[in-house]
């Protein structure tokens, strides 16, 4: 009996690995993995590892591997349609047997399997008999154990050369041309000629390891085309494979710093240094189903295409396709490369060590967008500035996920407030430079809070303090708290933690939020934050309404004066008449009038 690969990936779906293995091997959580005594042989000391996000479990003192179907194959002794027929009753889905057709297909792909190893082998053997092959690959720094790990070939410079011999071992042309192996003559039917000549051959593994594919590079730079992959088949298909996907993918290697590059010789090169968890699309486009393959290896892989148009043109096309699928916990970082550079070149010029820190210095998603988004803007004008606001909203509008949407907003709100007033001010022509200075100036004189916290910073402690001091605040003014913009490092980040607090615990519960606050910030409001507490200490035995008035007021007059600074900021450059002196001369002395009324208001 055989079952298709939906039913099989249907029921995976529907039952948890760890829920199965669990009835036989008792488990712990250890990070995102479960681990327990082997049930394979006696130990005293855990080897036996469960992934439910991969589906599989893997034993290190006996190197099995499997999904659920094995393991109760392997551990319960049952037979695979046994496991088939008891999981899919727990799962509640439906017993299907392949048809005659979908059999066929089976065998057919079976045979693929097998003609593509067979080439496999004859690749390895040119190469390991041609000097001139080998001193290419000697020139590109891989070496001998290299080329061994990851089976690198010759095709011979002859139009039948691979053709002969898997004819002589028994595959027909038939077969052949299903395996993308040869192609059929325009000129002569019944003709066949070798698809791969005078390259150097990569084989391509799919997910489960067997040889799905073949990549060939020319050795002269002036032929082309200069890389060639299989053709689409019934075993290879180009967007949900990943090059070196197969060897990483078990928890053997796989840590936070996936690389994807662009191509398998950018793999080989990283991996031929040392770094190891580097996988590459068949061409610089990533699909959906590879994105999803990634990051099935890793939460926050890290992008690292060539640094010339074609590399960044892609970097590109993957954030279209990311955005849209982007989960809590999953995300991507980028490495720009300078114009012309690949990753191997980078390492060539700067050492391991060099690319490590780009590792390190990977730049996150959100802040990706926004630059490549901010780059390319003029924001000298209300037009230009507005029509970035329009790409920002479009770019939100594609993020399905409401927590991830509501973020995103926050910080492109918080970088276009910094960046128009930051970018215009530094616009500003000699002449207006006074008037900046006395900007400068009145933000300090004569608007000092309490014990000496500066406008509107002191606003800022005022709104924080209060969420601190009074919880039921944060259940009230929730979205005020989430978009307010807050310049101070401390506390934008005493902000942030109680927001990601109440994304995990909802619905909001005052009390929780309370042990939360005591538990976690009660040095800050007592050190850092004096003055506010002091503030707020005289509304302890005031009402409700009246605490969360005052709260409301203090943000709004937070709001106004964030908005005259971006009114000054938006001050055209090119502007430079009396009525423009006037009205910015206008707006100062109102920042300094309301500044001082605030001052009054709250300060002791």
């Amino acid at each position: 009996m055989k079952f298709s690969k939906s039913l099989l990936d249907e029921i995976r779906d529907k039952i948890e690995i760890s829920d199965v293995v669990g009835k036989r091997v008792e488990l712990q959580k250890r990070g995102k993995e479960y681990v327990g005594l082997s049930p394979f042989q006696n130990e005293k000391t855990p080897s036996f590892t469960v992934n439910n996000e991969k589906q599989f479990y893997h034993c290190f003192s006996s190197n099995k591997h499997g999904d659920i179907f094995t393991f109760l194959v392997e551990v319960e002794g049952f037979s695979f349609p046994q496991a088939v027929e008891k999981l899919a009753d727990q799962a509640g889905v439906e017993i299907r047997t392949l048809s005659k057709e979908e059999e066929k297909r089976v065998i057919i792909k079976k045979k693929l399997y097998s003609v593509t190893e067979k080439a496999k082998e004859f690749f390895i053997n040119n190469l390991n008999s041609n000097n001139r092959a080998l001193n290419y690959l000697k020139k590109r720094a891989i070496d001998k154990k290299t080329i061994k790990t990851y089976e690198i070939g010759y095709a011979l410079n002859d139009f039948s050369s691979l053709q002969k011999y898997l004819s002589n071992q028994g595959v027909s042309d038939e077969e052949m041309v299903l395996a993308g192996l040869v192609i059929e003559s325009d000129k002569k039917k019944g003709s066949f000629y070798d698809r791969y000549r005078d390259r150097i051959i990569f084989p391509i593994n799919d997910n489960y390891g067997r040889i799905a594919g073949f990549g060939g590079r020319v050795l002269n730079n002036e032929d082309i085309p200069k890389y060639m992959n299989s053709p689409e088949t019934d075993i290879f298909h180009k967007g949900s494979l990943l090059y070196n996907y197969s060897n990483i993918k078990s928890p053997v290697n796989n840590n936070n710093d996936l690389i994807v590059v662009e191509g398998y010789m950018d793999a080989i090169s990283l991996c031929s240094k040392n770094i190891i968890n580097v996988v590459a699309p068949l061409g610089t486009a990533i699909t959906e189903r590879q994105l999803k393959l990634i990051w099935s290896i890793s939460d926050s892989p890290i992008i690292c295409f060539d640094g010339d148009d074609a590399g960044k043109k892609a970097s590109k096309r993957l954030i279209d396709i990311a955005i849209p699928n982007l989960m809590p916990g999953k995300t991507i970082r980028f490495i720009n490369l300078s114009d012309g550079i690949d990753p191997d070149d980078f390492i060539k010029q700067n050492g391991v060590n060099g690319f490590k820190k780009l590792i390190e210095n990977s730049i996150p998603l959100n802040k990706q967008i926004w630059n490549n988004t901010f780059i390319d803007s003029d924001t000298s004008n209300p037009e230009g500035r507005a029509n970035l606001e329009s790409q920002l909203r479009s770019i939100l509008k594609k993020i399905n996920d409401r927590g991830i949407k509501k973020h995103y907003g926050l910080f492109f709100k918080e970088s276009l407030e910094k960046s128009f007033i930051t970018k215009n001010l530094a616009q500003k022509p000699d002449r207006f430079n006074r008037y900046f200075n006395n900007l400068d100036k009145l933000k300090i004189a004569g608007s000092k809070v309490g014990s000496g916290e500066i406008i509107p910073s002191g606003l800022e402690s005022l709104l924080v303090s209060g969420i601190l001091t009074f919880p039921f605040l944060l259940e009230k003014y929730y979205e005020n708290f989430e978009l307010l913009i807050i310049d101070h490092k401390k506390l934008n980040e005493v902000r942030n933690k109680l927001i990601a607090f109440i994304d995990v615990e909802k619905p909001i519960d005052s009390e929780i939020i309370e042990e939360f606050i005591t538990n976690n910030f009660k040095g800050f409001i007592d050190n850092d934050l004096k003055f506010s507490k002091k503030y707020w200490s005289n509304f302890k035995n005031s009402t409700i309404e009246s605490i969360s008035t005052t709260w409301l007021e203090i943000f709004n007059d937070d709001q106004h004066i964030k908005s005259l600074d971006i009114e000054i900021g938006n001050f055209d450059k090119n502007i430079v008449d009396d009525e423009h002196e006037k009205r910015l001369l206008s707006i100062l002395e109102q920042k300094d009038n309301e500044l001082k009324k605030i001052t009054e208001k709250y300060g002791q």
